[in-house]
């Protein structure tokens, strides 16, 4: 993608006090996708919040909570960092902790799903530290590779449409319904895969069925016509009675952001975890 610098020209004419200029100026300003990549400067980026919520037969509960940073690049997203924790403690499982010599690597994923996962991604490599994955961790490291960029176990159960990808909010925008600063649709899990990488990196390539969920969406915008707050809900998997619903709320637009890979030395890769780790590729996501 190129790089746009939005509304040039026209603010250098408002500051020579030409009105007739000035109206061009604010239609540039009043264009969200325009306004976001105008955000696109190394070392920039954005704040975000998410809280997601599983409403079902039994009422609601929170299941996520995730903060997080993105930083952007002159094309767009280069890095994000963002820290998750299920709404879960231990003793939640404890019906579900296996005894002595019994599936030892399943019990290390109960535990690891009552901990913090930590998720650095940067292009396309993720490092993943706590959680699930750092049960399975060697004694002296701390982070996992994942070579294929994925966001980790809580980012399937996060927001995975993010509007501040200028190919997603396109394909939002383009069949949205405005009421002033806010604007709300319909888009479907397939299409989201074809356009937006994050989707991709949370949540996996959809099977034939799941690409026909449906997730609705509303989002709100502020004055500078940047994102403040993104609320989406989509069926759960398995189940047409669960609804799961995730809002973000994003702060800090154009502060200095910088994302750093850890340390090599306490990076392990994939092949050195411990026995049982394939066991958390086995936890069921919510779309899939």
């Amino acid at each position: 993608m190129k790089r746009y610098i939005a509304g040039l020209a026209c603010a250098a004419t408002a500051v020579l006090g030409a009105p007739a200029l000035a109206s061009t100026a604010h239609a540039q300003a009043a264009d969200p996708i325009t306004a976001l990549k105008s955000q696109f400067s190394s070392g920039r980026g954005v704040n975000f919040v998410d809280t997601t919520k599983v409403q079902g037969t039994q009422g609601n509960m929170v299941l996520v909570k995730r903060t997080g940073a993105l930083q952007f690049g002159p094309s767009g997203i280069s890095a994000s960092d963002q820290t998750a924790q299920l709404r879960f403690k231990e003793s939640d499982f404890e019906g579900l902790l296996m005894e002595d010599g019994e599936d030892e690597g399943f019990s290390k994923v109960i535990r690891g799903l009552a901990k913090p996962e930590r998720v650095v991604r940067i292009k396309n490599t993720t490092y993943v530290s706590g959680g699930v994955m750092g049960e399975f961790m060697p004694a002296d490291k701390t982070w996992v590779r994942f070579p294929d960029g994925l966001l980790g176990l809580t980012g399937t159960m996060s927001q995975f449409v993010n509007v501040a990808e200028p190919a997603t909010l396109k394909a939002l925008l383009a069949h949205a319904t405005k009421s002033a600063g806010t604007y709300s649709g319909k888009i479907t899990f397939g299409e989201l895969n074809k356009v937006s990488p994050w989707f991709r990196a949370s949540m996996g390539a959809p099977t034939a069925k799941t690409a026909k969920t449906v997730v609705s969406w509303k989002l709100f915008l502020g004055s500078d016509r940047l994102a403040k707050r993104l609320v989406t809900t989509y069926s759960g998997a398995g189940s047409d009675e669960s609804a799961v619903t995730v809002d973000t709320r994003y702060t800090g637009w154009g502060s200095k952001v910088t994302v750093k890979a850890p340390p090599a030395d306490q990076v392990a890769d994939l092949k050195d975890l411990e026995e049982g780790a394939e066991t958390a590729t086995s936890i069921p996501l919510l779309g899939n």
